[in-house]
């Protein structure tokens, strides 16, 4: 029953939250009226990066892999560093709403429209990501369920997301951010407690779990080629964290907030990972994905374990809140407002049936997805194959001589061939081209090559209609 009161007036405070916001202005729904300090985009780069894929996802990794597990997170802790560095202030400066805004201002509304397209479709399978981990904590506390526990989760999430928008998002999201860190440590401490540095225990771990950087489960090839390119290279041109650096209110501010973020990550992925290793000494045999829900539910008390969980909860929510704003505003601004042409007032009403209409979608996903893993790996690769080239390139576009035609052409092709390799396990894609050819692929590639080959196709497609079709650069920086 304590639990229970807990966990209820965390999500009666976020619905305060949110309700107390619901009239500000178009900006401050969108953008946080652009005065968020060092700090509160400091902590809301935090909380968005340590959602679903950090708290259920990392600790999974931890247990059913080691140490190595860590890499999942602490690769965008780096990733964020040469962005605090040289482009933080640069997307700042620029004074937009959305990622894809950068890419009309670069190539015009042709290639905004289709990067807000792969976005929009990429970022339901993220959120839908978090929802399920949401579920799986919540439930550990909770005799609700996974259906109801998600469907819970989803109506106060989507309703204070729908009501504050970015405004309350960037509110929540500091002291989010501490509940977290709070969560972890007493987490630790539990399974600590639980005899996990038995040295019987710890020797009996698998393989290479006490391994680092690298594993029998883990290897360079992970480390080196498909780690950054896939999973470092949201940190780089990712549509959450963009929306995070819009709201600052100087560039100087997003520039130190990216640096400030970057170096909050890398302790907390370690600790994340080291958590689910000593998990996996306790609670042998479970299912990774199981291993935090089942150490909270096996070891926490009553009443630390309703705090426990609003930590991890306030983590997880934070990070879908950010998912979500983005996705809807983007689709809103970017896909359908060219069209409808709405004035101010009409695009903040749109938004915001967006924000339910897509949390309803991800909600759908999210009955049906297989593992937080594995859909988030689906999700970065559609969106890094599609949209993470042209967008970098549009920094340095004149020096690099590339066309709006090019830029369109890398997001649709590298877009689709993403699609293709992930439908299905990749059997879409054999169907078309030929087990010969995957073959080829995966000896060339690598294991992962369904999610390296839309890079390639990006890259290729960039360069190649640049040299080729200089002319088709007409239509950048036109349109409404």
């Amino acid at each position: 029953m304590i639990d229970l009161l807990i966990v209820g007036g965390y999500f009666a405070f976020m619905l305060g939250v949110g309700w107390r916001a619901r009239k500000g202005s178009p900006d401050s729904y969108w953008v946080a009226a652009r005065r968020s300090r060092t700090f509160p985009v400091s902590a809301s780069l935090v909380a968005t990066i340590f959602g679903a894929s950090s708290t259920v996802g990392i600790i999974g990794l931890g247990y059913s892999r080691g140490l190595t597990g860590a890499w999942w997170s602490l690769v965008g802790g780096l990733a964020l560093i040469p962005f605090g560095l040289v482009l933080a202030a640069k997307v700042r400066r620029l004074g937009v709403y959305t990622l894809p805004d950068i890419l009309h201002d670069a190539y015009g509304r042709r290639v905004s429209v289709a990067g807000a397209a792969v976005i929009s479709l990429a970022w339901c399978g993220v959120v839908a990501a978090q929802l399920v981990a949401g579920a799986l904590i919540l439930e550990s506390v909770l005799p609700l369920g996974f259906d109801l526990s998600l469907s819970v989760v989803t109506v106060v999430f989507v309703l204070y997301t729908l009501w504050g928008g970015q405004l309350s998002v960037i509110r929540t999201d500091s002291w989010q951010v501490f509940l977290f860190g709070g969560a972890l440590l007493a987490a630790l401490v539990l399974v600590v407690s639980a005899g996990a540095l038995n040295g019987a225990r710890l020797t009996s771990l698998p393989a290479g779990h006490l391994e680092f950087p690298t594993s029998p489960g883990f290897g360079w090839y992970h480390l080196l080629v498909f780690y950054p390119l896939v999973l470092g290279m949201p940190y780089l041109v990712g549509p959450d964290i963009y929306s995070r650096v819009l709201c600052a209110e100087s560039g100087r501010s997003a520039r130190n907030a990216s640096l400030f973020a970057a170096f909050a990550v890398i302790p907390l992925s370690l600790l994340l990972a080291t958590l689910g290793l000593l998990i996996h000494a306790v609670f042998p045999g479970i299912s990774p994905e199981a291993a935090l829900p089942t150490a909270l539910g096996e070891l926490a008390p009553i009443g630390l374990k309703g705090v426990i969980v609003v930590g991890v909860l306030g983590a997880i929510m934070s990070s879908a809140d950010t998912t979500l704003i983005s996705a809807s505003t983007i689709l809103s601004l970017n896909v359908l407002n060219p069209f409808l042409e709405l004035e101010e007032q009409g695009r903040l009403r749109l938004t915001r049936v967006l924000v339910v209409a897509l949390g309803g979608f991800a909600w759908g996903i999210a009955v049906f997805q297989e593992g937080i893993i594995s859909s988030l790996l689906v999700a970065y690769a559609v969106f890094v194959g599609g949209v993470a080239l042209p967008t970098l390139a549009s920094f340095w576009r004149d020096r690099l001589g590339v066309t709006a035609g090019s830029a369109f052409w890398a997001i649709v092709l590298g877009g689709t061939t993403a699609v293709l390799g992930e439908v299905r396990d990749g059997a879409l894609m054999q169907a078309l081209v030929g087990e010969r050819v995957v073959e080829f692929l995966h000896s060339s590639l690598g294991p992962e090559h369904a999610a390296i080959l839309p890079l390639i196709v990006s890259a290729l497609t960039l360069i190649f209609v640049s040299r080729v079709f200089p002319g088709s650069n007409q239509d950048a920086r036109t349109g409404p």
